[in-house]
C-alpha cells in the first residue's frame, strides 16, 4: 500500500531523498494557492523541496484531477476542465493521469472550470506516493 503525502494545516509529510529515485527536482510538497471566483477556481501550485523552499527550476511529473464527491480521476489534458496558466500538461491516453511540466520556476497554475464541486490536483511520485493538493473549490454558477 502506498502512502500518501499530503501538505495542508499541519498534514504535510516529507519523503526521503532516496524515496524520490533520481528526477532532478522532484518535489517533496506542494503549496496550493487558490483564489475561488463564481463557476471557477484559479489555483498555483508551487513545488518545494525537504526545506521547504520553492523548487527553482522546472519539474515534470504525472498529475490527475480527482473530485471528492465520486473519488473519480480525471485527465486534464484529455478535456476541458482547466485552462493552464503555468506550464504544460500533455494528455497520456484517453482518461486517467496525464503528464504536467511546471514553467523554469517550478510553478504549474491553472483555472479549474470544471462543474461545481470540491477538487484535489494529486500528483504521482517515483514509488507510487502521492501528493495531494489543498482543496480547490469551483463554485456554483449565479
Amino acid at each position: 500500500m502506498s502512502e500518501v503525502a499530503t501538505h495542508g494545516s499541519g498534514s504535510n509529510r516529507t519523503v526521503l531523498d532516496k524515496e524520490l529515485n533520481l528526477l532532478a527536482g522532484c518535489a517533496y510538497s506542494v503549496t496550493t494557492t487558490a483564489t475561488p471566483a463564481v463557476g471557477s477556481c484559479g489555483v498555483q501550485f508551487v513545488f518545494k523541496d525537504a526545506n521547504g523552499d520553492a523548487v527553482s527550476r522546472a519539474i515534470a511529473g504525472i498529475c490527475y484531477l480527482s473530485e471528492a464527491s465520486t473519488g473519480l480521476t480525471h485527465n486534464l489534458a484529455d478535456t476541458s476542465l482547466a485552462v493552464l496558466t503555468n506550464g504544460a500538461l500533455t494528455n497520456l491516453g484517453s482518461a486517467g493521469p496525464c503528464l504536467f511540466t511546471t514553467t523554469a520556476a517550478g510553478l504549474l497554475g491553472m483555472t479549474i472550470t470544471a462543474a461545481a464541486d470540491d477538487y484535489y490536483l494529486v500528483f504521482v511520485l517515483p514509488g507510487g506516493r502521492l501528493l495531494i493538493s489543498d482543496v480547490c473549490t469551483v463554485n456554483s454558477a449565479g
